[in-house]
């Protein structure tokens, strides 16, 4: 079963939700949602979300994966949420922490978390979970990693025995009899009832093998099984298309996907590509995930694709396309064959991989064809065409390949790569912009909420419940509004706080189990928090057992004795997260976090006002100021606190004690440990410091102590004020990696929140001072390193410290090629230089080496050369150009590349010379009797200077002078007025610049005054016509004589009239292309011509215009009448109809008809003959089989078209109806056939329309190895090698529409039977011999099988048949005669023919005569056996490459050996491509085309039980 993993999966096997434990936790914790995604568990952390905000949730969750051991795991997850969810991995079992083989990974791109397992192993196997979670709320999900263990494992074999061997004995007999039980409870099964497994067995078996599995599982019940059976398929397909998850496949490549078996492997096919079939694939056989694959479809799509390419022979033809994304190498292919670089075709990729270019060098005929690339699932095509040589007298030969190229799209593609590389460079900046936009705002707002001053206290005075189960008044409404989100639990409680409380006044030894309790409350949920409280949380509190008013201020840092071990539980606290309880929270609280306490064991109430960071008293260590320690704070940074002040030792009031010393009593300190503490001098009472109390003394308030007695404790001098520890200096904004020149100044600058806080610069942990060449400044919080001029030595990490805390930053001090500005102006400007004179292009530069020069001219690199040579320095390079052409004009550029960057230079060339000759043909403006006035083109190069003058010359046809006509302007025309009417004249002009006088050009010889008359125009055309007038129209002629067209003469002739009469008088030419004739008589016919006039006179006569009635227009012809279908096949229709009748002034005659047709999924008529047809019949064709069609008639004549005529109905591309009937008179409905040969039914038939063909054998569908080949009047059915399993009853049914028939074949596959056995001869009657003999083994196979007696008799040397056709196996033979032998022969028989007989033993006995005996002589036996060896071996051959080449030898060996060619250790036996034969021990190998892959040892060895021989030879292909 293939699977193809989705977002809508459900949750993976081995993908376990909480447990019921946890669930019940949960629902304490916060409000549990529901995920579009199943398998996700979504807790919401408060009840309302703020506008804009919502809880985590995962738009792609990992899956589960089976790997095989030693491969790479990949888990992929797509969170959402506002603000960003935190995701962190974990696991079931086992740890992390090895961050070689676990890898945590995020791609800012695309928004997925990964996690990378290398190298899984066993130990991996396990459930991993994944966590989205931000400040409402927290999303989970888990995925079951499966591994596929290879190979024995010792280590696990040892474990396995060792857990066997540590079972007691007699626990393993009681397990042993327990399993039994159940085994027999397993075996016991309901009367009636199925094993399940025969269902999986029989729902992928075979139909042939059902009663096989029914026997196996005891079904008996075939009718109720089958209706079952199909119910539980159909179940399953039901199952498949609403589930989602299984793909539906078949063994045929028809569906989109496919699996076939080919030997030990599967081949899962997709057919049509498209990118949502990518995804995560998975194998599952009986519910097993054995394989997992993330199939990938790269989003590569072409933005120019290849366009057709017309190329002519011998040329090279170019394909190119432009690719949206960079990609290495995409697939060309020529006519469904993939193209490989080599000598007809090279491959080219541009450096940013975004252009591709395919080109087919010397194209010929056999090239042309469809061309297409492939890059992922896109692909384009376009056609090469070849056009053939024109010139007929170059076929057959072979013509010179040519140096121009066809092909390329015409654009610039260059610029287009450029523009999406740019795209995409943007596309990625401004997703790692909008990343680090989103990374500083939330460290902005960090800071900020860190800075913020505490908010104002908003304990209140109620009293808390009394008693030892109170439990504290939650008045807050449990937010936590943490920006770091490092006060969260990890599964989504509200983030509630304890009030700590004074323990060591309160508790006692008998209460240690409870106040153990009141300290683990973080594992059960009832509000604790950690040690570390934030100082800026705001809780309140609720009264003590006693009713006493809680603490609305500030809380009092804890005295906590045995400080170090309290420092090592709580680092240790600090880095785990609460998986249980509700508002579990972390120990480092965020200082911004604002939380609600709830009260602790004695019902005091929960702290509301900021919490002070613990101050930390060891009573080991002396009194004093300044100790500090580290702790972990909210932002997850490590921070130091000062002790205030020295130690002082707890004092113990009692308002009943008297004054003095010495007095000890018991106590629990916070580390558990039970101590004494001594009073010292007279009992004080407590002093409780409240905020908003005034200073004073006498106020006092019970308590109870450690003894259990109520005390009094009073207020002594005034309230001492919190002590808030600042958290010291941050930053604001860090330093930031810059990119500076050598020799330009880069400048570093951090901010912190502090202006009067020094700090230190270091480069590489080297600290930096002013002497070093750094101006290092302060503008309050602003701290600033700048360096002047750059060098190389300044490349490295900067650092700048303050306070403990740090920021760093790369600077890379570049050296890429640069030009100076004067220089690079200089070399800007055009050098100009005359043709054949020598130049030089020199640029100095500067850049780190080493240096990359390259000179381009035009486009095109230069190398050094005759004419070129390029000289390259350290600081400059030049270019020596000598003995410049004209061709040489163009573009000069210079590059220069080195590792940071690349630089250019552009220059012109212009390279002056003569101009070349004016450009022909001379064009004729005017010829006269006395002018001729001449215009000609300007030269294809002026030299490189303007034309100044154009120097003409003439001559007289028939002399021998040429006469100068002198320079005139630089503009190409010349009128010559000096000219004698009918003379003609040559002229020659030249082209004058400041390079000097071009080649001159010749015109052809021009007469002056030649009369050129217009061409004939073209027939007149008749644009409509009445009683009394005919309205004419004509174009102008093509040719106009070089002169315009000064008006037209029109003639008519009426039909039947040899004579022509003017329409218009000569001297009054027709100016326009139109005339009305209105000299003409009604119903007479005529016909017109027109001439042309220009100055030289008329032109010939036009062709006259078809022959037109001078009467009123027709109106059109009505509907044709009996429009009816004659006759129908495949492809045609025969229509017939009537004329339609004539009504005066209503339709006329119909002069001609249009047929039109229409299919019936079209809207458009499709008319079926281009001119009107006369008859009333026509053909349609070129029809689609069995597609329907309508049809219309329409008919026409002078008047226009009439009325469309449709037929009734649609009209089916069929012939008429015919019920199937076989043709063939003569049918076999009995064969015979041997087995191993092929069966081969033939049968013709007649139907219409095409009938549908079915085969069935003993009505069951065929199998696939039964070929079936149709056609429009036969089927055939063919078994190429038949076995005796295909006997049976062939059926062939052919119906269609109007009937089915059908007819049956009984085949009968069968062979020569084989003899009977023994042969036993009894007489149980005198007279009588009973003739008993065994079965032959074809008997059970062949029911048809029978047998044959024949016996002979001593006294007859003939056998005669005494039995045939015996289905048993015994026979009485009657007339035995006594003194007679009788021998008897028994045949078995079938439908193929007789077997060899079986000889009885002699029967009776015969008078002995005297034994002949004859002593021959013994022979020795001759062994004609011989080894294989070789009479002649191979030899060399040396083979032109396209010609056959012949190899042979000649072997020896009895028996006859068996012979193998072999090509560089392959076997050529098996390739077509070689033909190889062996007659009478000659051995051959022939290749019919030599090519280069020939090329080798060929190797042919001769094999038989005698022994083994070899020869070899070398094969070497000339070019």
């Amino acid at each position: 079963m293939w699977k193809k993993s989705k977002v809508t999966d459900q949750t993976a096997t081995g993908q376990g939700g909480p447990s019921e434990a946890e669930q019940e936790e949960e629902k304490k914790a916060g409000i549990k949602k529901r995920s579009k995604v199943p398998g996700v568990m979504i807790t919401q952390f408060i009840e309302v979300l703020p506008e804009g905000k919502s809880t985590p949730d995962f738009l792609r969750k990992p899956i589960a994966l089976t790997i095989q051991e030693g491969k790479l795991a990949i888990f992929k997850a797509n969170v959402c949420g506002d603000p960003k969810p935190e995701v962190t991995w974990g696991r079931a079992k086992g740890d992390m922490s090895d961050t070689e083989t676990f890898q945590k990974k995020y791609d800012e791109a695309t928004g997925e978390y990964t996690l990378e397992i290398h190298r899984v192993s066993g130990e991996e196997a396990d459930t991993y979970k994944c966590y989205a979670i931000n400040e409402y709320g927290k999303a989970i999900c888990t995925a079951a990693l499966n591994v596929i263990e290879v190979g024995f494992k010792k280590k696990k074999a040892m474990e396995q025995l060792e857990d066997i061997g540590s079972v007691d004995p007699a626990e393993f007999r009681k397990l042993l009899r327990k399993r039994k039980g159940v085994d027999k409870e397993e075996a016991v099964k309901e009367p009636g009832e199925i094993d399940e497994r025969f269902w999986e067995i029989i729902m992928s078996a075979d139909r042939k093998d059902y009663e096989r599995i029914c026997a196996e599982f005891g079904v008996k019940d075939f009718r109720v099984m089958l209706k079952k059976l199909s119910e539980k398929k159909k179940e399953r397909q039901e199952e498949q298309a609403k589930d989602g998850v299984m793909i539906p496949y078949s063994d045929e490549e028809e569906m989109k996907h496919s699996l076939k078996t080919v030997g030990k492997k599967l081949i899962f096919s997709v057919r049509d590509l498209k990118a949502e079939d990518a995804g995560l694939y998975q194998v599952d056989v009986e519910e097993v995930n054995l394989f997992s694959t993330d199939f990938k479809i790269p989003t590569v799509d072409f933005i120019v694709k290849i366009q057709e390419v017309k190329a002519k022979e011998r040329e090279d033809a170019m394909f190119e396309c432009v690719l949206s994304q960079p990609w290495p190498r995409i697939k060309w292919m020529g006519k469904n064959a993939t193209l490989e670089e080599g000598e007809k075709y090279t491959i080219t990729v541009s450096e940013d991989k975004l252009i591709h270019r395919l080109l087919i060098k010397d194209c010929s005929q056999l090239d042309k064809g469809i061309y297409s690339a492939a890059a992922g699932i896109k692909t384009c095509s376009a056609w090469l065409i070849v056009e053939a040589d024109s010139d007929p007298a170059s076929h057959g030969k072979k013509k010179t390949r040519k140096t121009t190229q066809a092909g390329g799209t015409g654009l610039d593609l260059g610029k287009l790569a450029q523009e999406q590389q740019e795209k995409l460079a943007k596309e990625r900046q401004e997703q790692i912009d909008a990343a680090n936009k989103a990374r500083a705002e939330e460290e902005r707002l960090a800071r900020e909420a860190l800075l913020a001053p505490p908010p104002p206290d908003t304990g209140d005075g109620d009293s808390g419940e009394g008693g030892d189960s109170g439990e504290g008044k939650d008045t807050g409404d449990g937010k936590n509004k943490s920006k770091s989100g490092s006060n969260k639990s990890n599964d989504g409680g509200k983030s509630v706080g304890k009030s700590v409380g004074e323990m060591k006044d309160s508790e006692k030894e008998g209460d240690d189990k409870k106040n153990k309790k009141s300290t683990d409350d973080s594992d059960k949920g009832k509000g604790t928090s950690n040690y570390d409280i934030d100082p800026n949380a705001n809780g309140e509190g609720d009264g003590d057992s006693k009713g006493r008013k809680g603490h609305p201020g500030p809380l009092i840092p804890d005295t906590i004795i045995d400080a170090e071990k309290e420092r090592d539980d709580k680092y240790k606290k600090s880095t785990d997260v609460s998986d249980k309880g509700k508002g579990a929270s972390n120990n480092d609280i965020d200082p911004n976090a604002n939380g609600e306490g709830d009260g602790d064991s004695k019902g005091r109430k929960g702290h509301t006002g900021p919490l002070i960071p613990d101050t930390v008293i060891d009573p080991n260590v002396k009194s004093g100021t300044g100790e500090t320690e580290e702790y972990i704070d909210a932002a997850g940074m490590h921070s130091v606190r000062t002790r205030q002040g020295p130690l002082l030792k707890d004092t113990v009031i009692d308002p009943n004690g008297q004054s003095g010393t010495g007095e000890t009593e018991e106590y629990t300190d916070a580390s558990g440990k039970h101590s004494e503490r001594t009073r010292q001098g007279p009992l004080l009472k407590d002093t409780v410091i409240d905020p908003n109390a005034q200073s004073g003394t006498g106020e006092t308030e019970q308590y109870t102590d450690v003894s259990g007695k109520c005390s009094e404790r009073t207020r002594q001098g005034p309230l001492l004020k919190d002590t808030v520890i600042d958290p010291g200096v941050q930053f604001v904004s860090g330093l930031s990696n810059i990119h500076a020149l050598i020799g330009q100044p880069a400048e570093l600058m951090c901010k912190l929140s502090n202006d009067n806080c020094e700090g230190t610069w270091y480069r590489n942990s080297k600290k930096l001072t002013a002497d070093d060449g750094h101006i290092m400044s302060r503008d309050g919080a602003n701290h600033k390193l700048v360096i002047n001029r750059c060098q190389e030595e300044d490349s490295g990490k900067y650092r700048f410290e303050a306070d403990g805390r740090k920021t760093e930053a790369m600077l890379n001090v570049e050296d890429p090629p640069r030009f100076d500005p004067d220089d690079l102006s200089a070399f800007s400007q055009p050098v100009i230089v005359k043709v054949g004179n020598s130049t030089t292009f020199k640029l100095p530069f500067v850049g780190r080496e080493p240096m990359k020069i390259q000179w381009y001219r035009k486009g095109e690199e230069l190398l050094d050369d005759n004419t070129t040579k390029i000289e390259k320095s350290f600081t400059q390079s030049r270019l020596l150009l000598s003995k410049c052409q004209r061709k040489d004009t163009g573009e000069i550029k210079i590059k220069l590349k080195n590792e940071h960057g690349t630089m250019e230079a552009i220059s012109r060339l212009i390279v002056l010379d003569k101009p070349t000759a004016p450009q022909g043909p001379v064009e004729v403006l005017e010829s006269t009797a006395s002018c001729i006035h001449i215009k000609w083109r300007a030269p294809k190069d002026d030299g490189g200077c303007p034309v100044i003058n154009y120097n003409l010359e003439r001559q007289q046809v028939g002399r021998n002078t040429w006469k100068k006509l002198g320079d005139i302007p630089g503009v190409p025309e010349y009128k010559d007025n000096d000219v004698e009417h009918g003379r003609k004249y040559c002229y020659r002009i030249r082209v004058v610049t400041e390079e000097g006088v071009s080649e001159m050009m010749e015109t052809d010889d021009l007469t002056a005054g030649t009369l050129a008359f217009p061409s004939s125009p073209a027939p007149p055309k008749v644009a409509s016509a009445f009683n009394n007038c005919i309205n004419l129209t004509w174009s102008t002629p093509t040719d106009t004589g070089e002169s315009r067209i000064l008006g037209y003469n029109l003639e008519k002739r009426k039909k039947g009239s040899n004579l022509w009469s003017p329409v218009n008088p000569t001297d009054e030419p027709i100016q326009e292309k139109k005339r009305a004739v209105t000299d003409v008589v009604a119903g007479n016919e005529y016909e017109f011509r027109v001439y042309a006039i220009n100055v030289s006179g008329l032109s010939e006569p036009s062709s006259p215009s078809e022959f037109i009635f001078a009467k009123d227009p027709k109106n059109p012809p009505g509907k044709v009448e009996d429009l009816k279908v004659a006759d129908t096949s495949y492809t045609a229709l025969s229509l017939s109809w009537n004329k339609p009748t004539e009504e005066v002034g209503v339709q006329d005659e119909a002069k001609g008809y249009f047929i039109e047709v229409r299919q019936a999924e079209c809207i458009d008529w499709t008319r079926c003959n281009v001119t009107p047809i006369i008859l009333t019949t026509f053909t349609v064709k070129s029809l689609k089989a069995m597609a329907m069609y309508w049809i219309r008639v329409i008919a026409i004549n002078d008047g226009g078209e009439g009325v469309p005529q449709d037929l009734d109905n649609y009209i089916l591309a069929m012939p008429p109806p015919v019920r199937p009937c076989f043709t063939d008179n003569k049918m076999k409905s009995f064969m015979v056939v041997r087995a191993g040969n092929s069966v081969r039914i033939l049968l013709n038939f007649e139907a219409s329309p095409w009938p549908e063909v079915t085969w069935l054998k003993d009505d069951v569908p065929l199998l696939k190895r039964v070929n079936i080949s149709n056609s429009e009047s036969s089927s055939q059915l063919l078994i190429t090698s038949s076995e005796r399993s295909d006997s049976g009853i062939y059926t062939i049914v052919v119906k269609n529409l109007v009937g089915q028939e059908s007819f049956s074949v009984e085949v009968r596959v069968t062979d020569d039977p084989k003899p009977p056995g023994p042969v036993e001869l009894e007489e149980n009657v005198p007279g009588t011999v009973t003739v008993i003999w065994e079965p032959s083994p074809d008997e059970k196979r062949d029911d048809h099988l029978h047998y044959s007696v024949s016996k002979r008799d001593s006294t007859k040397g003939s056998w005669s048949t005494v039995a045939d056709r015996l289905f048993n196996n015994k026979f009485t033979a009657c007339n035995i005669m006594p003194g007679r032998e009788y021998h008897f022969r028994v045949y078995a028989k079938n439908d193929m023919g007789m077997s060899a007989p079986s000889e009885s033993p002699t029967w009776g006995s015969e008078r002995r005569k005297d034994t002949f005996v004859v002593n021959m002589p013994a022979y020795k036996t001759c062994d004609l056996r011989t080894a294989p060896a070789f009479l002649v071996p191979l030899r060399q051959h040396t083979a032109p490459k396209g010609y056959e080449c012949y190899m042979s030898c000649a072997i020896k060996g009895n028996p006859k050996p068996r012979v193998t060619w072999y090509r560089n250790n392959i076997s050529l036996n098996t390739n077509t491509n070689y033909l190889i034969t062996n007659i009478c021990g000659v051995c051959s190998l022939l290749i019919l085309r030599v090519t280069p892959k020939d090329w080798g040892e060929y190797n042919i060895q001769i094999e038989s039980a005698l022994g083994r021989a070899e020869s070899s030879t070398k094969l070497t292909v000339r070019e």
